[in-house]
C-alpha cells in the first residue's frame, strides 16, 4: 500500500487493474455520484471512506445512498523523470 503522503501529478501514468478485488487501503479509481475520483479506500462494515492523498481535500463517506462503483485498483504509478 502506498502511503497517504504520495501526491500524484498531472503527467503521472496509472496502471489500473479492473480484475483486482478492491481491498482495504488500496488506491482506486472510483465513480461517485457521476464523477470519477482517485482515492485510498477504507472499507468499513456500514460504509466506505475515500481518503485523498492531498490533505487539503476532505474524505468522502460513501453509503448506500450514493451511486458508487470502484472502477479499478491502481497497481503501478509511473512518473516522468
Amino acid at each position: 500500500m502506498l502511503p497517504l503522503s504520495v501526491v500524484y501529478e498531472d503527467e503521472d501514468i496509472l496502471v489500473v487493474d479492473k480484475s483486482v478485488t478492491p481491498y482495504n487501503g488500496c488506491i482506486a479509481i472510483c465513480f461517485v455520484d457521476g464523477e470519477f475520483t482517485l482515492k485510498h479506500v477504507e472499507i468499513h462494515p456500514d460504509h466506505i471512506m475515500l481518503v485523498p492523498a492531498n490533505r487539503s481535500f476532505k474524505p468522502i463517506k460513501v453509503t448506500q445512498d450514493n451511486e458508487f462503483v470502484i472502477w479499478g485498483v491502481v497497481r503501478y504509478v509511473i512518473k516522468k523523470v
